[in-house]
């Protein structure tokens, strides 16, 4: 029979997680993730297989907590375009764990996506359930007149999401903050004038 484990999960996985992203993964060693977790090395063995596998669950567990974060602020939202420029331009409350180092999932899937199947279905996934929050926020927008009618949902939604990682980018590559700023504004404006009722259209 399996011994109870000793430990929280969920306080180890977001231990292990902030070791993961101060370092990085090639960099962070099991005797890093036992001091960050203050659990021994054979427990986290016996817990998640290896540090492959720690990595992946503190990241999925990341990715579960975002999606949540976002589906529960885009329900309770009296208006569902307002919800959407503050998702898009991180200025939303429902996104756990959103540090100055950015995103664990954006930065995760650059780094290693390409190499890594898990960290790449890890990233799919959480897109696409992005994806389909932001699908349901526009149905309410235009339900609600927020947005022209002939909107194309599932065009708008992959728009803002491109917007939103864009938006992550600029966040952490240093630049300066009256620009990052003027950035958030423009995205704003443009999506706006895209999809926005009675706001005048680019020819």
């Amino acid at each position: 029979m399996a011994r109870p484990r000793k430990f929280d999960e969920s306080t180890v996985l977001k231990a292990a997680r902030q070791q993961f992203w101060r370092t990085g993964y090639a960099a962070t060693s099991m005797a890093d993730l036992c001091e960050a977790t203050g659990v021994a090395s054979q427990s986290l063995y016996g817990a998640f297989g290896s540090k492959h596998g720690l990595f992946v669950k503190s990241l999925r567990d990341y990715c579960e907590q975002q999606v949540n974060g976002l589906q529960s602020d885009q329900e309770s939202a009296e208006s569902a375009w307002e919800w959407l420029m503050a998702a898009v331009t991180f200025g939303d409350s429902g996104r756990l764990g959103l540090t100055e180092d950015g995103c664990y999932l954006s930065g995760s899937a650059a780094a290693l996506a390409r190499q890594d199947d898990d960290v790449s279905e890890a990233a799919r996934r959480t897109y696409d359930r992005i994806i389909a929050v932001f699908t349901t926020a526009l149905q309410r927008a235009r339900a609600a007149g927020e947005i022209r009618s002939d909107t194309d949902i599932e065009k708008a939604a992959l728009s803002l999401l491109a917007a939103m990682q864009g938006i992550e980018f600029l966040r952490k590559s240093g630049i300066d903050g009256a620009q990052f700023q003027e950035a958030k504004a423009g995205i704003v404006d443009t999506v706006s004038r895209a999809y926005g009722a009675n706001r005048a259209t680019r020819g």
